[in-house]
């Protein structure tokens, strides 16, 4: 049995993306359905151009069914037990949004770096091949992972904010796991 150290998700910020962020921009993106198929009953947001009702349709669809999954995904992690993420000696396990990459061991780790988007701060995970992490997950998931790689540089992002406790903690135990591991390693090659 391996010690761990495991982080929980935010309830409370969960609550607040699953039943108020999401369902508001969903119904949003709804209503621009709504304004581009009746133009009467949403007389101000009404198309006036062919190529504007084109727009509001692919937005409002492509938003409704975004935002619409989003809702799902975060009202089921209130069902969820356990842990969002769990760091040990031999790797970790994300589990704590819906593009999580489940379980990544320490010899496909390279390094990691801190990204931040306006307020919200993510341990991105550098792997040696992305493929085998890509391959194991979702395919929405692995969608908006393919996205990852072009913007971080790894598919591997765990949001930090979202995790109970802050970033410092989450840091200092990929250190000290990580750090235990690639020493075990090296006496092993030694041997």
């Amino acid at each position: 049995m391996t010690e761990a150290v495991e982080f929980e998700v935010s309830r409370t910020r969960i609550l607040l993306i699953g039943l108020v962020a999401g369902p508001l921009m969903t119904a949003a993106s709804v209503l621009i359905v709504i304004a581009a198929l009746n133009p009467t009953a949403v007389r101000w947001l009404a198309p006036i151009s062919p190529l504007l009702w084109l727009l509001y349709m692919v937005v409002g669809v492509v938003g409704a069914a975004f935002f619409g999954y989003g809702t799902v995904l975060c009202l089921t992690f209130l069902r969820k037990p356990g842990a969002g993420l769990v760091v040990d000696t031999e790797g970790f396990t994300d589990t704590s949004s819906g593009v999580a990459t489940g379980r990544t061991t320490w010899d496909q780790v390279t390094g990691w770096h801190l990204h931040q988007v306006q307020k919200q701060t993510s341990l991105c995970v550098v792997v040696k091949d992305p493929e085998p992490v890509l391959a194991a997950m979702r395919p929405v998931a692995r969608l908006m992972s393919r996205g990852n790689i072009k913007l971080v540089g790894t598919p591997v992002c765990i949001g930090l904010t979202g995790l109970r406790g802050g970033p410092e903690p989450v840091i200092a135990a990929f250190e000290q796991y990580y750090d235990r591991w690639a020493r075990r390693a090296a006496g092993a090659e030694e041997a």
